[in-house]
């Protein structure tokens, strides 16, 4: 039988209706199929946040109970009595992140020879589809005018740094204008300086994590330029640095940065 005269035999059963219960079955299945996985996704994010919510009521105990137990130091330095327990049980942590009024509200996790560690890891270094919060590996907490550059998912579940696109509207950075980053040693608070979003990455200031006077300038000077909006903040070398990065699925490979300056 020739193709064209197979075609036109199918046509001829499609209209008598002999395939309409295996597409309807088909497309049954596929529905299904897509409820399923729908449904394994919002679980494993709520479980995901149920762990995530478990770290920030440990947190808040340690602050309400002012009990600041054995000393914890580091190089020197004293581990702050809120992250004290929570570092014991992981020294992957390096700080917490908060933006208030926003669901920005997790632990930080500094792995420099894996950088993407906690990308799809929890805290107890599990699985997880939300992540953690992470800090870029050449960041150094404990340099002057430097850049801390953190990275997260952006959840669809509008958890992580979901709200970060949020900056999008130059009305909700004018409420929501400082960023707060408690590294294990001290509470820091910043400014933000510029909003950008692009699939250009070369705009944003991944290069700039040291102070190093010259990537420092050509940093600020493209995400000044590449801001959605003039925030009027005045961002210059020798300042201390947080950048906040996630994906702005808007476009193919986009990215939306937050690039903020230290005020205290």
């Amino acid at each position: 039988m020739s193709l064209e005269k197979k075609l036109k035999q199918v046509q001829k059963q499609w209209k008598q209706g002999k395939y309409k219960t295996a597409v309807r079955t088909t497309g049954f299945c596929v529905a299904t199929a897509c409820v399923v996985l729908l449904g394994v996704y919002f679980f494993r994010g709520r479980q995901a946040e149920s762990d995530l919510d478990a770290l920030r009521q440990a947190k808040q105990n340690a602050i309400e109970s002012g009990e600041k137990g054995e000393p914890l130091q580091i190089t020197n330095k004293e581990v702050m009595s809120q992250y004290r327990d929570l570092f014991l049980q992981n020294p992957d942590m390096i700080g917490w992140l908060t933006i208030e009024g926003t669901n920005v509200d997790s632990v930080v996790m500094w792995v420099p020879e894996q950088n993407d560690f906690y990308l799809n890891r929890g805290f107890d270094k599990q699985e997880s589809q939300n992540g953690l919060f992470f800090l870029d590996e050449a960041s150094n907490i404990n340099e002057d005018g430097g850049n801390l550059i953190v990275y997260g998912h952006n959840m669809k579940n509008g958890s992580m740094f979901a709200d970060l696109l949020k900056y999008e509207k130059e009305s909700f950075w004018k409420e929501h204008s400082t960023i707060l980053f408690d590294t294990l040693y001290e509470s820091r608070v910043y400014e933000i300086g510029a909003v950008a979003k692009s699939t250009d990455l070369s705009l944003f200031p991944y290069d700039f994590t040291s102070a190093s006077e010259e990537t420092a300038r050509a940093a600020i000077s493209r995400m000044q330029e590449a801001s959605l909006y003039d925030t009027g903040v005045d961002m210059r070398y020798g300042d201390e640095f947080l950048t906040l990065s996630t994906c702005d699925y808007s476009e193919p490979d986009g990215r939306f940065v937050v690039m903020a300056r230290r005020i205290q």
